[in-house]
């Protein structure tokens, strides 16, 4: 191709690129990329608000919330072998095996990237240092956020856990006020009251019990600090103390991890220009087809004019094939 060519064909896909806007073309499922998914975890003994935090951060950054014990509830409710499996190994009381917790996060983790997820929010795992580097074969972890709270406070929390056995929302009763003492700062925290149509319908998980708590947190504690360490030799922990309720708690965390969503906003850019790339790729094929046919037979090279004087009917092939929209 010589230079006239090169620049024929630039000038074509120029115009392609701006006749985008004026055609129905949809959001494109990005294929599948080697690179690994860029992941956000979230820390915290149990009762801290991993789950509430995580998913509000993730609403905002528009990426999904994914909790792995979400993911194996989810299997044994469906009755899956995986399920099946899982349930046997939990009724002996025993702990999932690292392995099969791995087997189903990448799953999730590569069924959302089928789907053109930018990445995710992951609370609940790792809970051990073998599990953050079996966890760095199948994501890329950007950031590590570490939740805490005063001890009392975090046995408060726990023992005031309620969930509504219809719709299965949390909330909790407790009803929280510490003064500030040595170098800890006044905790406040009103109850999360359920509504009325919940009211009646409360129920206290059966591990929520005095015993079972500071078990949890004895063994949680045993664990953490490995897991920290992990990330925070590769400069990936961020330590959050919470001293306060969800309304005063959620601004004040954006605002720390607001200098780290680049990270995301990167990816995203990337994709946005991976799928623009695909677009044009994809309507200069069809406009190819639609100007190479002709009733002799005759075939027409593609010009920066003809492509604007086909652009209609390249609009009507693009309406019924390309996909709709997703949001």
């Amino acid at each position: 191709m010589n230079i006239v060519q090169r620049f024929a064909a630039r000038k074509t896909l120029e115009t392609l690129a701006t006749g985008l806007s004026s055609l129905r073309v949809g959001r494109m499922p990005l294929a599948p990329t080697a690179a690994k998914a860029p992941v956000w975890i979230f820390l915290g003994p149990p009762g801290v608000g991993k789950g509430t935090y995580a998913s509000r951060v993730a609403s905002a950054l528009g990426v999904p919330h994914i909790a792995a014990g979400d993911l194996v509830r989810q299997q044994i409710k469906d009755q899956t072998d995986y399920g099946c499996k899982a349930q046997a190994i939990v009724a002996k009381g025993d702990l999932l095996p690292d392995e099969m917790i791995l087997q189903l996060l990448e799953k999730r983790i590569e069924d959302g990237q089928a789907q053109g997820e930018l990445g995710a929010l992951l609370d609940g795992f790792p809970r051990t240092r073998r599990q953050a580097q079996m966890l760095a074969l199948i994501a890329d972890t950007q950031l590590a956020v570490n939740l805490s709270l005063r001890p009392e406070v975090l046995m408060a929390k726990c023992l005031g856990r309620r969930i509504c056995k219809d719709c299965g929302k949390n909330f909790n009763v407790a009803d929280i006020m510490l003064p500030a003492s040595n170098d800890q700062p006044e905790v406040r925290m009103p109850p999360l009251n359920p509504p009325d149509d919940c009211r009646e319908k409360m129920e206290i998980r059966s591990d929520d019990n005095l015993e079972t708590v500071k078990n949890r947190i004895e063994v949680y504690n045993s664990q953490a600090k490995p897991v920290e360490e992990f990330f925070r030799e590769d400069g990936l922990l961020r330590n959050f103390e919470i001293s306060s309720g969800i309304p005063e708690t959620l601004p004040r965390l954006l605002q720390e991890l607001g200098p780290f969503s680049y990270l995301l906003a990167e990816r995203r850019a990337q994709a946005a220009r991976n799928q623009l790339a695909k677009q044009i790729t994809w309507v200069s094929d069809h406009t190819q087809k639609i100007m190479s046919s002709s009733p002799n037979g005759s075939s027409v090279q593609p010009t920066p004019a003809s492509v604007a004087q086909t652009m209609g009917k390249c609009t009507a092939v693009c309406s019924s094939q390309v996909p709709a929209p997703q949001r």
